[in-house]
């Protein structure tokens, strides 16, 4: 059995942007707006160095709300996968969830049957489980959401979260069940510190 580090895509390996329609921060629809986070390609090398499958898992309702067309994701994805090899670094498979429950004025149906695999709904980790081997229980899950952990959580994975959050601090705000990490780290280079002592 393979093991897979499955990680988020925004705010993981690369930066959200500002909506200026909407007024928050959400995923690059264009390529000219992705922006590496520094040291993601780097990560990506060190995980694939160390015998782990390298898997992006990463919500992308705007495919369902209308948003976002299935060339722009390409596009982006292309775009990001550009920038990951300038730091030696790449995927061996990236999973995206286009399901949103809320729809929007321009949804989609088409997209509205992969519920399933929307995060925290373990489905792409398992899917991409069964295609290439992987033993969930010896694979981890990174992320910047919560919703990340409660994904690797529900498929029996390490996880980690990222940033400088105190988990005592959300509870106080969300339901944090199913979403405590294994560990917190700032940065992906701390997280690589932390899969490389677990090995």
């Amino acid at each position: 059995m393979k093991r897979a580090v499955f990680i988020d895509r925004d705010g993981t390996l690369n930066r959200m942007v500002y909506d200026e329609t909407h007024g928050l921060m959400d995923s690059p629809r264009r390529p000219e707006q992705v922006e590496l986070i520094p040291g993601a390609g780097r990560f990506l090398k060190a995980v694939r160095d160390m015998g782990y499958l390298a898997i992006v898992v990463s919500n992308q309702p705007g495919l369902t709300k209308g948003t976002m067309t299935e060339d722009e994701l390409l596009a982006v994805n292309e775009r990001l996968a550009d920038l990951l090899r300038e730091e030696g670094g790449a995927w061996d498979d990236i999973y995206y969830a286009a399901y949103h429950p809320g729809g929007g004025p321009g949804a989609r149906p088409a997209y509205e049957e992969r519920g399933d695999w929307r995060k925290p709904a373990p489905g792409m980790l398992t899917a991409a489980a069964d295609k290439h081997g992987i033993d969930l229980a010896s694979s981890w899950m990174i992320g910047d959401g919560l919703v990340d952990v409660q994904a690797g959580r529900a498929a029996g994975c390490r996880t980690i979260l990222l940033g400088n959050v105190k988990m005592e601090q959300v509870q106080r705000f969300v339901n944090t069940e199913g979403a405590e990490p294994d560990h917190v780290a700032r940065d992906l280079e701390k997280a690589l510190e932390l899969i490389r002592a677990s090995v």
